[in-house]
């Protein structure tokens, strides 16, 4: 069960991150709460200041006098027995100002560790005491057990490795712990890293040959993606054996469970990565092909936002169970994200204006149209700006403030096209070689399966000095532009032909 307590405190720490805070640090020892207090001793003790260390411990019950010579011996005597006691863990306290209320009737006292003493079992407590009458609250060791220490210290003897070993790994300590143990630790984390390698190589080729038999190659990342914090979890289990067997100091331990931590933190946050990538990716893929032009750069903002918020989240869930007060910085990143936004107002504008694009969908990628003064085809729609192709081949690109502000004329969804042609004709032409031309010209459009008439397709529109004008007004079946030229360039010889048939000249 041992080997599940650090997934355990992990998620336990998402309830302190949502539900809890820690109060303000009023205490320039930072003893507001358990954890706080045990790992500011621990600190103390590596920096090999025991006078600082003896503040943690109440030493109401030694005489004034003494204190300053006491407290420092029961200071290192504490740190030897929390050293020795491999069970003894501090991410396991209680980051609530209260403490834990579950493992004591005492509300103000919560228990730090169990020390077997002569076939009995003698708890190391912490007790809320004032500092001073009306003052701040702080946790110290407790009264008896300040007492209980000198009964309690160990003096264990090196293990016998260390008689093989050249004296500078024993005596070249970090963070009270030998150097051949870290050695130790080092090499346990490498053989762990080498076997987590070959088994991944091992597990694609598996999950890939399951999946082909099973027809099932399309959940293969799903199940990759699913199974990767899992192996690393694995790992930190192997490795919590390891170090066991080492056994470094106890703040040692608080250094390496940190780091176990957020090892797991990282291994599910880049699970959850995965799995909306993959998400993601399916939902574009079950797009149609305009739908995907139109909401590949959506898409592409939501990828971001989301990963963004994931990393985001797990930092401060990481930074939560290290004891920082993650409510001021989220404050700070408030009060800071406040002033980039005044600073950015037309980069914020720009990235809204993108999206309301998206969203509205008035033209996609790829689709051609007039915008504004620009006429060309849209190569893509980003965060910050709008590219266009001109039908220069130049590429102009707007910010999408501006582009959303347009008159956005968008040419790919014409269903038909307009042919509208004006003819000049000579006013000198006799009335009805003119009414006999329109009668050709209908009858011509009429014949014509690629032609959608309208009531009156030709139609006398004016009367000038020297010309009258003749308007041919109807649409074109078709939505391809190379193609409506061809059809165009066909029927402006017919109704050349039809001038000649008629005799008719234009002005």
């Amino acid at each position: 069960m041992k080997l599940f307590g650090l997934l355990a405190l992990t998620l336990a720490s998402v309830a302190n991150l949502a539900g809890q805070t820690p109060p303000a640090r009023t205490d320039t020892l930072d003893r507001g709460n358990p954890r706080s207090a045990v790992t500011g001793f621990l600190e103390a003790c590596g920096d090999r200041d025991y006078a600082r260390a003896a503040q943690y411990l109440d030493l109401n019950a030694i005489a004034p006098e003494n204190r300053a010579t006491r407290g420092p011996q029961l200071a290192r005597q504490l740190e030897e027995i929390l050293n020795s006691d491999f069970h003894f863990s501090v991410l396991r306290l209680s980051r609530d100002p209260q403490g834990d209320r579950g493992d004591d009737a005492d509300a103000d006292r919560e228990h730090i560790a169990s020390v077997p003493l002569g076939g009995a079992t003698v708890t190391i407590d912490m007790e809320r005491t004032p500092l001073a009458p009306g003052g701040p609250q702080v946790w110290l060791f407790s009264r008896d057990t300040c007492a209980a220490i000198p009964k309690l210290a160990r003096y264990s003897t090196p293990p016998a490795i260390v008689k093989y070993l050249p004296p500078f790994f024993s005596t070249v300590q970090i963070a009270e712990t030998p150097l051949w143990k870290w050695l130790a630790l080092i090499l346990a984390s490498l053989l762990l890293l080498a076997l987590s390698r070959q088994f991944d190589r091992l597990l694609d080729v598996v999950t890939r040959v399951a999946g082909a038999r099973m027809r099932a190659a399309a959940y293969v990342p799903w199940f990759q993606a699913i199974v990767e914090p899992l192996r690393v979890m694995l790992s930190l289990m192997i490795f919590r054996l390891a170090v066991e067997v080492v056994q470094p100091s106890a703040i040692a331990r608080l250094y390496i469970g940190r780091a176990a931590q957020a090892l797991v933190v990282w291994s599910i946050a880049w699970c959850l990565m995965r799995l909306v990538e993959l998400f993601l990716s399916r939902v574009e893929s079950k797009l149609d092909t305009r739908g995907r032009f139109a909401s590949r750069s959506m898409l592409h903002l939501g990828r971001r936002t989301a990963n963004a918020t994931i990393v985001v989240l797990g930092i401060l869930l990481v930074l939560s169970n290290w004891g920082y007060n993650t409510a001021t910085l989220v404050a700070g990143l408030g009060v800071g994200g406040i002033a980039v936004a005044l600073a950015a107002q037309q980069t914020i504008a720009n990235v809204f204006g993108g999206v309301s694009i998206i969203g509205d969908h008035p033209v996609g990628i790829g689709e051609f149209g007039k915008f504004g003064d620009l006429i060309g085809t849209v190569e893509d729609i980003g965060m910050r700006s709008t590219r266009v192709r001109t039908l220069n081949r130049t590429i102009v690109s707007v910010p999408n403030s501006s582009f959303a502000g347009y008159n956005l004329e968008n040419y790919s969804l014409r269903d038909k096209l307009l042919f509208n042609p004006t003819l000049s004709i000579k006013r000198t032409t006799p009335e009805d070689q003119l009414r006999l031309l329109v009668d050709a010209l209908g009858k011509m459009l009429a014949a014509n399966e690629l032609v959608e008439r309208v009531p009156t397709p030709v139609r006398v529109t004016g009367l000038g000095a020297a010309a009258i004008s003749l308007e041919i007004f109807c649409y074109v079946r078709t939505a391809d532009v190379d193609r409506f030229y061809t059809i165009q360039g066909d029927l402006l010889l017919e109704i050349n032909r039809a001038l000649l048939q008629a005799n008719v000249e234009l002005a």
